[in-house]
């Protein structure tokens, strides 16, 4: 007899954070949010991820399924939840949308526990994506697309510069630089457990860094070819396409790990005189 999800501690965990989220996600669709947020995601995402998310406990099949898409919508109001902490910190001073801000800390936790609950970034065996090395290898090169055109311009090359970019060494510099040696070491060290087990907190750090990823990139190439944004369409394809690359490798990354042994034979196959379970 199949036990039902509600009983585990991930399904309940993912409907205590899906309710209220729906309910704020409601209250946003009816009510409008601030503009800043609303170039970000749609004040409806959140109710509409949220019911995506209880699908994952009250389906039998196809759980990851759904859980990726909720992922979708979930994802820009979490990435909405950046530039709230923000405006809450005082780095940006203006007004904050605290019903907005409510959304989307409910969608980041939503999002979480539908993870935790359908573990996507597996096979349908449950086995560790066979995700190629090329991949890890592409992140790599996605990671550093960035800083590379940023040191360029430093260095007087003026391709696909923005209006009043300033050339030398500032916080907007060195920070995409800071973040991108990061996650190539990052992915550096991941290939180190390629094909042996990896500490069991390896995978989801990289599925949250590549999630984030993705969802920052996905946001930026929207307000790219939908709004005038400063970078100009050609930079901002650039910029924020090189992101959606990593993190999307990122995620391939962190499907591969596994704390059990992957590509070889003893993970699969019993050695010779190893009694079966039961």
């Amino acid at each position: 007899m199949r036990r039902s999800l509600f009983t585990g501690w991930s399904g309940r965990v993912l409907v205590l954070c899906a309710v209220p989220t729906a309910a704020a996600g409601l209250a946003l669709a009816v009510q409008g949010q601030a503009a800043y947020a609303d170039r970000i995601s749609p004040a409806w995402a959140p109710l509409v991820g949220a019911l995506l998310a209880l699908m994952c406990v009250a389906a039998i099949r196809r759980r990851r399924l759904w859980c990726m898409a909720a992922t979708v919508f979930l994802l820009p109001p979490t990435i909405a939840g950046v530039f709230h902490a923000l405006r809450v910190l005082g780095a940006i001073p203006l007004p904050v949308d605290w019903l907005a801000l409510v959304g989307s800390v409910g969608a980041a936790l939503t999002l979480w526990a539908a993870w935790a609950l359908c573990d996507p970034l597996r096979s349908g065996g449950g086995r560790p994506l066979r995700t190629p090395r090329w991949v890890a290898l592409a992140g790599l090169c996605a990671a550093v697309a960035y800083p590379v055109l940023k040191t360029l311009w430093l260095l007087g090359l003026d391709w696909l510069t923005p209006h009043g970019v300033s050339h030398r060494v500032d916080a907007a510099y060195a920070v995409p630089v800071a973040l991108a040696l990061l996650g190539g070491a990052a992915t550096v060290v991941a290939l180190r457990w390629w094909d042996a087990p990896a500490p069991a907190w390896a995978r989801p750090v990289a599925a949250a860094g590549g999630l984030m990823l993705v969802g920052l990139g996905a946001c930026g190439v929207n307000a790219t070819l939908t709004t005038a944004t400063a970078e100009g369409p050609a930079l901002g394809a650039v910029v924020y396409g090189s992101w959606l690359l990593w993190g999307l490798a990122t995620l391939g990354v962190a499907g591969r790990l596994s704390r059990d042994r992957v590509g070889s034979r003893e993970a699969s196959v019993p050695s010779p005189g190893t009694p079966l379970p039961g």
